[in-house]
């Protein structure tokens, strides 16, 4: 701790120490996330290790790391990857039966059947090692490795390794590598104070919420999930407050829009005439998933759900600060900096977070996400399901064949977050379909894979029902809002 002080108008002091870890690692966060840093084209050679080829592009550097690893570890001579993706697996699979089984088997009738979904994904992802390294595979499950037309003859297996989890499981750590200098050092904190007088007047929540919002959004929903249940048990959130905060605010992390990002191509500049949409995306989909919990907390079933407090907690709701806000707000972002252990502790606590997430994604994903592309291959399901939106993406201007593959992507979306991306990952289609379909999956929130399980593993009493209603009626209102963002954007379709 350094000697010299710095007085705060007289009300606190902090050591210059503390001001240059607030301001230099804010800074850096913000850097890591949401500054393009161009790259040339690039192709490793290490004695027999011959990487695969990364393309020239302007980036930020979360997916820039992301490319690196990737050309590293897969799309090159060496393709470790897959291997990674079952040990995360393996990890699924102990946590279900030695490390939490509790949890997995104790507490819901929906957690246990979602832990059985998880092992039939690890099943799925064992024969898909097996294919992988040794081509060996049971000829019942021809079905899984057999090249499909649809998939540019991509097998189903593979189509859903190296577009989803492949992805996923590098895209996820390499966010949550950079996401302590953005979230744990003051700058969430510093912005969350000027946000709190207009929470409750406009989403009926506290300013926490929006604290919570950004921690989920760059860290992952699981992170908001167990920071709404903290908040519920203690008092200082109402059930009302936590259930809108968990099925509204808590969506997906950036480490998946990144992986959407890449799989509709919208931060592939050679696409666009040089031009990179990842910070348009970034901020539309963040700000259309606001507009939509503004009106989505106002209808059924979030508005008729009681404001009580956990059974056994002491009231304790949030201080509302008219004044002085500025100061205030140094003072919070200040005190959380003064507070906070080292990055690389932090980093190691967040990877530890992530591991858990990853091997929810890594099982229960190979099943949900193989379950979708089935489901989309070979049955007629999830497009006559998906016939209910036609209405809604007919007022954007779509082709016949995008409306067929946008109403699609919509309802898959309910079973899986990043298949829809995967629609329009192979073959031409306009920008605006792309952008529609990574932001849909991120505003719609809900989706059974892993949101659902972490959802209601918690303490917030949320009802599976009320979850496909939220999913349903987020989804509608997601539809209009972008489609009308994807109209004043894209005037002009821009097919690639």
């Amino acid at each position: 701790m350094e000697n010299i002080l710095i007085k705060d108008r007289g009300i606190r002091t902090y050591t210059r120490k503390t001001y240059f870890r607030f301001a230099l690692h804010s800074a850096f966060g913000i850097f890591a996330f949401f500054i393009n840093i161009p790259m040339p084209e690039y192709q490793i050679t290490i004695g027999p290790w011959v990487w695969g080829l990364v393309k020239a592009q302007s980036n930020v550097l979360c997916s820039h790391l992301t490319n690196f690893i990737k050309a590293a570890l897969y799309t090159g001579n060496f393709k470790f990857m897959p291997f990674a993706v079952w040990m995360i697996g393996v990890y699924a699979v102990a946590d279900l039966f030695w490390l939490r089984p509790k949890k997995a088997w104790k507490t819901t009738k929906i957690n246990a059947l979602f832990a059985v979904f998880k092992i039939a994904g690890f099943l799925m992802l064992t024969m898909n090692i097996m294919d992988i390294y040794f081509g060996v595979h049971f000829t019942f499950m021809n079905w899984m490795f057999d090249p499909v037309t649809s998939l540019n003859n991509n097998s189903i297996a593979n189509f859903v390794m190296s577009n989803i989890l492949v992805t996923i499981c590098i895209s996820i750590p390499c966010a949550s590598l950079f996401l302590p200098f953005l979230v744990d050092y003051g700058l969430v904190d510093f912005v969350g104070v000027f946000v709190r007088p207009i929470m409750r007047p406009l989403f009926k929540l506290p300013g926490r919420a929006a604290i919570i919002m950004v921690t989920a959004f760059l860290g992952n929903f699981s992170a908001g999930h167990i920071a709404v249940n903290d908040q519920y048990k203690s008092g200082r959130m109402t059930e009302r407050e936590s259930v809108c905060i968990d099925t509204s605010l808590s969506t997906v992390s950036v480490g998946f829009l990144m992986a959407l990002a890449t799989n509709t191509g919208l931060n592939n500049a050679e696409l666009w005439s040089g031009r990179n949409y990842w910070n348009l995306y970034f901020w539309v989909a963040f700000l259309i998933t606001l507009l939509v919990a503004l009106i989505g907390i106002r209808i059924y079933p979030l508005n008729k759900i009681p404001d009580t407090y956990y059974a056994h907690a002491v009231p304790n709701p949030e201080p509302v600060i008219r004044t002085g806000l500025f100061r205030a707000a140094c003072q919070e972002a200040l005190d959380i900096a003064a507070a906070q252990e080292a990055p690389w502790r932090r980093i190691g606590c967040i990877m530890k977070e992530t591991l858990i997430v990853l091997g929810t994604v890594a099982a229960g994903t190979s099943f949900f996400g193989t379950a979708g592309v089935v489901l989309y291959t070979f049955t007629p399901l999830i497009k006559w399901l998906g016939c209910l939106f036609w209405p809604l993406f007919r007022l954007f201007g779509f082709t016949a064949a995008e409306l067929d593959v946008a109403c699609t992507g919509a309802m898959i979306s309910f079973v899986e977050v990043t298949v829809p991306a995967l629609l329009v990952s192979v073959g031409t289609w306009s920008l605006r379909l792309r952008f529609m379909l990574a932001v849909l999956p991120v505003t719609s929130i809900v989706f059974l894979a892993s949101f659902v399980p972490c959802c209601m593993g918690t303490e917030v009493p949320v009802k599976f029902s009320h979850l496909c209603i939220i999913w349903l009626e987020r989804m509608i209102l997601s539809i209009l809002i972008t489609g009308i963002f994807a109209v004043i954007l894209f005037p002009a379709g821009l097919a690639a």
